[in-house]
């Protein structure tokens, strides 16, 4: 799942807690949506804070405090950042929110939360996808989150699971610590790290793909 193409048409509402976080992921809807205007509508120091991220795609940008007159349009892209827009009748709105506003229940709702320092998932309850996120270079790009070896410690877990069915944390202890020549202390990180990236999860002692 491409996070912006996914925000890209339809409705949409993401909450989270970071409003850093958003004006990255702006910034490369901006970058990457072809096609149309986008109204980008905010109030004041996020407004400042948007102007200064958005470097690509400032053609097609308006910047406002309240939606454009005769928005409505197949083409147009409306992105509310920290307001609540739901009223305007775009056929193609995002908005970010910090509060637990209610959307209308024609939103899909998305949530962004941090995992780590500069990781975050971008999680939609209606599908059950999700999607790790990752700041580089000071943009916001898909990735695991994960260093290499915990990549392999997670496809090494898949397969056994795929192989032998349930695993218990000794199980997977035992998998990590014997296939990668790690010491138990060792895998046992990789383990929680996995777990706290919500890849893994860890129910009545045995592990199951979160």
């Amino acid at each position: 799942m491409r996070v912006v193409e996914v925000l890209a048409r339809g409705r949409h509402v993401v909450y989270t807690s970071d409003i850093n976080v958003v004006l990255k992921l702006v910034a490369r809807f901006v970058e990457e949506t072809t096609g149309g205007r986008i109204n980008v509508v905010a109030e004041g120091g996020v407004t400042e804070a948007l102007a200064a991220v958005l470097t690509k795609g400032l053609e097609r940008v308006v910047l406002s405090e309240k939606p454009e007159e005769g928005l409505p349009g197949p083409e147009t892209r409306l992105v509310c950042v920290d307001k609540p827009c739901f009223d305007v009748p775009a056929e193609n709105v995002v908005v970010f929110l910090t509060q637990r506003v209610k959307a209308p229940r024609f939103y899909t709702r998305h949530y962004l939360r941090r995992l780590d320092w500069g990781v975050y998932v971008f999680e939609t309850p209606s599908t059950g996808e999700r999607v790790v996120l990752t700041t580089s270079g000071g943009r916001l790009v898909e990735g695991t989150g994960l260093a290499p070896l915990e990549e392999r410690a997670l496809e090494l877990v898949k397969k056994a699971m795929l192989d032998y069915g349930e695993l218990k944390v000794s199980d997977v202890l035992f998998l990590i610590e014997r296939e990668m020549g790690v010491s138990k202390n060792a895998a046992r990180e990789i383990l929680s790290k996995l777990v706290s990236r919500r890849y893994l999860r860890v129910r009545r002692g045995v592990v199951e793909l979160a």
